[in-house]
């Protein structure tokens, strides 16, 4: 089989994998009060068992990203995607508040410690420092695609065929079935160059040293704060704007997913024609996302403003997914040795990504104790906040990639 045929074929398997397993632990995201109602907890409590998973994904990364710069992505990926539909099937009994959590801590092990940096590094490895960019830019559309069809189907699932159960059982074959067609049909990555054979210690050592590190780690972590955030505009449609649980779920699959296809694609292209300055890119939709959150807290709720409101939350979700088709990609924009990779975004991702750990708890106990509109005003707040500090470590990101860029160039001779 040809090196190009291996490329699209890897490809198009990250995306569908990507696309299936980590919708089950955020399937809150898309259907926030049916699967609470169906689990019999409160908010707090909900917000608990994604905060564990947040917690034990945060601290996973490291190791994970030490994984992924050694074992085959064929393996992890099959074992990841085979180990999170099982537990979707244990989740589908509707246990208890304590088996919710031991479910949620094991999908942070196969969603997480073996899955999510051997994904970012299978990914950039598909492409050169300046397609990074465009790679996971076409990466979220693609795997936007996958989700966006999945969703249809399980929304047809939820209204005609049993509810929240039926929904996560379908979660979870589809889970199982992407490990088997990653034993069947995903190329092992073999490259001498882009394995580390160092201990991890070493690999680690390197990697804390490395600036860009820190810069993107909190870039992500500013962006991945408001995109978590961004997930309560689901309930929002149904408590405050007065929308259905079936009306505010399409809401949320549109806002969620079928954005995606088109926002992060456009970011990818944008990326492709600016040379590969997916910093930049983030930069220019954040401002975005600031300019829709400001319109959001003087909008009035409700009333006559009910489809503008949606409009604007449906444009900042274009700006979130524009600026997720880059955060990966800052990674390799700034010329990460690939020896190293995992191990980098693994540091970048323990930081970036640790909201999962703090935002379902603190915004969970908001909702609990303002609730209405109140609530939902405090989350937006925060949003706007977050992404105005993500906006500084932005610039201090182009400052130094510039700099970067113009050392390697004199080095090569092509900087008089």
């Amino acid at each position: 089989m040809g090196k190009k045929q291996n490329k699209w074929i890897t490809f198009i398997i990250i995306c569908l994998t990507t696309g299936v397993i980590t919708e089950l632990p955020y399937l809150r995201w898309a259907l926030y009060e049916p699967l609470r109602e169906f689990l019999g907890q409160s908010n707090t409590q909900f917000g608990m068992s994604a905060s564990l998973f947040g917690l034990l994904s945060m601290i996973l990364y490291i190791p994970g990203g030490w994984v992924a710069d050694r074992f085959s992505h064929k393996t992890l990926f099959a074992v990841s995607s085979i180990g999170c539909g099982l537990l979707g099937f244990w989740l589908a009994t509707a246990p208890g508040f304590t088996t919710v959590m031991i479910i949620h801590g094991l999908w942070s092990v196969t969603n997480i410690g073996l899955f999510w940096p051997t994904m970012t590094k299978a990914i950039a490895l598909l492409e050169d420092s300046e397609g990074q960019g465009k790679v996971f830019g076409f990466f979220e559309g693609v795997r936007g695609v996958f989700v966006v069809v999945m969703w249809l189907g399980l929304m047809k699932v939820f209204e005609n065929m049993g509810g929240m159960r039926m929904v996560i059982i379908v979660m979870s074959v589809l889970s199982i079935i992407c490990g088997i067609l990653s034993i069947l049909f995903m190329p092992s990555n073999k490259d001498a160059d882009a394995t580390s054979s160092g201990t991890i210690m070493k690999d680690m050592g390197k990697a804390l040293k490395y600036p860009v590190t820190w810069l993107c780690a909190g870039t992500i972590l500013c962006v991945y704060s408001v995109y978590s955030a961004s997930s309560y505009m689901q309930p929002y449609c149904q408590e405050v704007l007065g929308m259905t649980a079936v009306v505010a779920g399409y809401v949320g699959i549109i806002k969620k997913d079928v954005i995606r296809l088109a926002a992060a694609p456009f970011s990818g292209w944008l990326s492709k024609k600016w040379g590969g300055r997916c910093a930049a890119l983030i930069g220019v939709f954040g401002a975005m996302l600031v300019a829709t959150l400001v319109i959001l807290l003087v909008l009035p709720s409700g009333g006559d403003f009910v489809a503008l409101t949606v409009i604007i939350m449906v444009a900042s979700s274009f700006a979130i997914y524009g600026m997720r088709g880059m955060y990966y990609a800052i990674i390799g924009e700034a010329g990460t040795p690939a020896a190293i990779y995992g191990t980098v975004s693994g540091i970048a991702m323990f930081v970036g990504f640790s909201p999962d750990f703090f935002n379902p708890t603190l915004i969970g106990s908001w909702l609990d104790q303002y609730p209405g509109a109140a609530g939902y005003r405090m989350i937006f707040i925060y949003m706007l906040v977050t992404m105005l500090v993500g906006l500084g470590f932005v610039v201090l990101l182009m400052k130094h990639n510039k700099k970067n860029k113009k050392e390697v160039a004199e080095t090569d001779g092509t900087v008089k």
